[in-house]
């Protein structure tokens, strides 16, 4: 996803619109559990100042993952607002500043960025959502199986339990 900034450049301190949408993800992207659903869109407004670019807007996008309960699609809208400063040289003190050269800046890494810190950590199908049962694998948001009724008294931790119990020094 590419901005083309020569207006501002032209123009410091005026603010300009733009919108962008890429059809696919952008190319430093290596996932293959999170999938795209719908076309990443890129919409705010960009102005110079000096030999920075400030850059202002929202990333809106579809992504799915694999349910970390029970691995069912897990679709969630995601959006996140952007507020950076583009700068023409690196900065030493700052490894994570955004550049740019010419009159373009390349926004894959920071839409990435932004869609990333907006995933949760756990990205499940419903909020109510059952997983899979640990002994026979079963999903138990489509069906009850046998299993499920043997668990509670087969607890890995109840030997530990009962030494709690007891009135001795552990």
């Amino acid at each position: 996803m590419q901005l083309d900034i020569g207006r501002a450049l032209k123009s410091p301190g005026v603010e300009f619109e733009f919108a962008l949408e890429e059809a696919r993800a952008p190319e430093p992207w290596h996932g293959d559990e999170l999938v795209f659903e719908r076309p990443i869109s890129l919409s705010g407004v960009y102005a110079a100042a000096g030999e920075s670019i400030l850059l202002r807007g929202e990333v809106r996008t579809t992504v799915s993952a694999p349910c970390a309960d029970c691995l069912e699609p897990a679709v969630l809208p995601v959006s996140a607002r952007v507020d950076e400063v583009f700068t023409r040289e690196e900065d030493p003190d700052d490894p994570d500043r955004f550049t740019y050269e010419g009159h373009v800046l390349h926004l894959d890494d920071l839409v990435l960025g932004a869609i990333l810190l907006e995933m949760p950590m756990r990205l499940l199908c419903r909020p109510d959502c059952k997983g899979l049962c640990p002994i026979c694998g079963a999903n138990l948001n489509h069906t009850q199986c046998a299993c499920q009724k043997e668990m509670p008294s087969k607890q890995p931790f109840a030997a530990l339990a009962s030494l709690l119990n007891q009135d001795e020094e552990v």
